[in-house]
């Protein structure tokens, strides 16, 4: 409890100082520090949710599309479980890019798997690019390049919200090739607010791909259940 309101008050002092976005500059190094306290609070207060997430996929040389609609559910600390509601279309799409994509998340789902693919100083350098606007609100425009190449870490940029320093979007591709019949891969992910809380919106990803050409992906969050502890902010 002492742990969750340290970093419930580091992230309040995090926002009010930060919340003057328009009079003066801040370093990226003040930019970075309220970020991973943001996370480290989110991470504290955000206790359960479940989203039901709409997958597509879709290979215009080859004429396939497919449809996946997935139930995840989170608990803290690191319960994640996803079931398969209803899926339609390819078969070949579900088993090469649904099947790996669920894969994907369970490999990294673990604290320790977590914390290799988050985004923060030990995972990546950042270069202040500018300052922005992401719907409406503020916001800093970052460029990220990894410190190890993984197969899950990015070459790109992020833009950080202007006021409680949440990350709101993720553009860029994967620092190694995801395989090699994939040439090219470009990924951008999308948060959104809701109940005072940063969640994933979308995410939408192109590939261009030996022989199968240009594929394309997109993920679609809908959150049904959200609870979190702590006080609210």
């Amino acid at each position: 409890m002492r742990i969750r309101c340290l970093m419930l008050c580091l992230f309040m002092a995090s926002v009010i100082c930060g919340s003057a976005f328009a009079a003066e500059p801040i370093t990226l190094d003040v930019i970075i520090e309220r970020m991973m306290a943001h996370s480290q609070w989110q991470d504290a207060y955000l206790t359960q949710y479940t989203a039901l997430r709409t997958f597509y996929a879709n290979n215009a040389r080859f004429n396939l599309d497919a449809t996946l609609l997935v139930e995840t559910a989170f608990q803290q600390p690191e319960n994640i479980h996803s079931k398969v509601i209803k899926q339609e279309g390819s078969q070949i799409i579900h088993e090469r890019v649904f099947s790996k994509i669920l894969e994907a998340e369970e490999e990294t789902r673990t604290r320790n798997g977590k914390r290799e693919v988050d985004i923060t100083p030990v995972n990546y350098q950042f270069s202040l690019l500018g300052r922005d606007q992401c719907d409406g609100r503020a916001c800093y425009h970052l460029g990220l390049t990894p410190k190890h190449k993984s197969k899950y870490s990015l070459e790109g940029e992020i833009w950080v919200d202007g006021e409680e320093f949440a990350i709101v979007r993720i553009h860029g591709n994967p620092a190694k090739r995801p395989s090699f019949w994939t040439t090219n891969t470009e990924i951008d992910r999308r948060y959104k607010r809701v109940e005072g809380i940063w969640l994933t919106d979308r995410i939408e990803s192109t590939s261009t791909i030996m022989i199968a050409g240009h594929s394309h992906l997109k993920i679609d969050y809908t959150y049904t259940e959200i609870r979190t502890g702590g006080a609210n902010w």
